[in-house]
């Protein structure tokens, strides 16, 4: 996939060099299904880090701390990092509603994660 505009995602202000932006990528649990036209400004990257929190863990909501399995979360992770953050569908409908290239915006009940097509 291919950047929407270079605009940060969340504020909507004009990237004019790559060290203005972090380019990330998300995913529902299968990264064949990938999304990494995502682009944060600085600011508005260390907002979400603070939000997503330092700390990344396998089969654990980031936000919230409850389990989740792989294939039934959204994964969310800088490009070119291994790790990626985990998030349960309510919070992941969260993180990503945030984000204007998000639309139609998502509710839990239209959330579709890879563990629903099984």
């Amino acid at each position: 996939m291919t950047v929407f505009d270079v605009r940060c995602d969340r504020c909507g202000k004009e990237l004019t060099s790559p060290n203005d932006a972090v380019r990330f990528l998300y995913h529902p649990g299968d990264l064949v299904l990938k999304d990494d036209s995502g682009l944060l400004c600085r600011s508005c990257w260390r907002g979400a880090l603070g939000w997503l929190g330092v700390e990344q863990q396998v089969n654990v909501c980031a936000r919230c701390g409850i389990p989740v399995e792989h294939a039934r979360s959204v994964h969310v992770q800088r490009s070119g990092e291994p790790e990626s953050w985990q998030l349960c569908p309510e919070h992941a409908v969260e993180f990503l509603n945030q984000l204007r290239t998000v639309e139609p915006k998502l509710s839990v009940e239209t959330l579709s994660l890879a563990g629903d097509w099984g």
